[in-house]
């Protein structure tokens, strides 16, 4: 079990098959309310040409960033069960809160305009005199943009439940996004990223053994995690923190999963089995190792794997989360943490909007020597373009 709640009697599935898990996970998402925002199912690629020059001979990437909407990105998924949530509610107003680059602010932005709502997103910073990367496409968008100052999560978080007061006041009906949508019920998008992976993994006859995704405040990586371990763990999630150090990533996931959890088992029919996720353990492993100075600082080897992706595979990652999760996906294969002869998926989680508003930080200079390194040795290697 997960330990993620109490589940004292619970009817276990281990004798089931991981289609049947599959198959029994889709009808409980299926009864929770979601509106469809992105293209599913995302697409999963090989990238030989990096996988070669780190030793894996199956690299993958599962491409989150193509999922559609705004420029695409992880927080799509989550999107969908929230703004599900907030229509059957009634809701016309969004309000979500996020840094000037902020890719939920992105979405949730995108997301209002696509489904007819009103959307206010309060930022902790001031108003910049020019507005670019995520901040010009929410001003396309048509979002009202609240400059707070830099003040802290708290105090952001305090601005958005007061102008939720003021649209109810106005008449209005808001549904506030909390916590980056990492909540319980947006770690369910991740949950159903699970399922449409493994389905992946089956059709394509990837020989699919780990997966890493960004672990930052919880949601994408802790959804993914519990869909995993409701499968049986078909194979395993590496979660690179970017922000967290370990203890404190783990303690968020696993409080996040049980949360989402109990969402999918109040979907459950009285005659239907409790849900019996596999192990914690047996579903993912936390690593802080590539956290590098801190969040939003770049590492030589995060920097590394951004020129790398772009040099090697046409595939553009930003330097914030993608970027730091690729290079602890490289750095565990070439020291065999993760096996190099079995299948490694990367998610791509997006992120492309921000990746402009930060190229004051990626202006030419010399890049790195593991960046050339990586580069000749897949050249010497014989790799073939195309």
């Amino acid at each position: 079990m997960l330990k993620l709640a109490g589940r004292e009697g619970a009817l276990t599935l281990h004798t089931a098959t991981y289609a049947q898990r599959a198959a029994s996970l889709q009808t409980l998402l299926g009864r929770v309310p979601r509106v469809e925002l992105g293209i599913w199912p995302t697409p999963v690629q090989h990238l030989p040409r990096l996988g070669r020059a780190h030793g894996a001979r199956n690299l993958l990437v599962k491409r989150d960033d193509m999922s559609g909407l705004g420029l695409g990105g992880n927080k799509v998924r989550s999107l969908e069960f929230l703004l599900g949530a907030a229509l059957a509610e009634g809701a016309d107003t969004v309000i979500a809160g996020g840094g000037l680059q902020s890719n939920l602010c992105r979405l949730a932005a995108a997301a209002a305009a696509k489904l007819g709502l009103e959307c206010v997103l309060v930022h902790n910073d001031e108003r910049p005199g020019f507005y670019q990367g995520n901040m010009l496409l929410n001003h396309l968008a048509g979002a009202r943009q609240v400059f707070a100052g830099p003040v802290g999560e708290d105090e952001r978080e305090a601005l958005c439940d007061s102008i939720a007061a003021q649209v109810r006041r106005d008449g209005g009906r808001p549904y506030v996004i909390r916590n980056g949508a990492s909540t319980s019920l947006g770690a369910l998008g991740y949950v159903r990223a699970a399922l449409e992976l493994y389905g992946q993994s089956v059709s394509m006859g990837l020989d699919l053994a780990n997966v890493v995704i960004v672990g930052a405040m919880g949601g994408t990586a802790g959804g993914l995690v519990l869909g995993l371990a409701l499968l049986g763990a078909p194979f395993r999630a590496h979660v690179i923190s970017v922000e967290y150090p370990k203890d404190e990533l783990a303690r968020r996931l696993l409080e996040l999963a049980a949360g989402a959890l109990d969402v999918l088992e109040r979907c459950r029919l009285p005659h239907e089995p409790h849900l019996a996720p596999a192990s914690f353990d047996t579903a993912a492993v936390v690593w802080e190792e590539y956290l590098g100075p801190g969040y939003a600082l770049d590492s030589d080897d995060s920097r590394a794997a951004l020129f790398a992706a772009a040099r090697l595979e046409g595939l553009y990652l930003e330097p914030v989360y993608t970027a730091k999760t690729l290079a602890g996906c490289l750095d565990l294969l070439e020291c065999n943490r993760i096996e190099r002869d079995r299948g490694c998926c990367f998610f791509h989680t997006g992120g492309s909007g921000a990746l402009f508003g930060l190229a004051g930080r990626l202006q030419p200079q010399d890049p790195g020597h593991k960046v050339n390194s990586a580069q000749k040795r897949a050249d010497n290697e014989g790799i073939k373009e195309g």
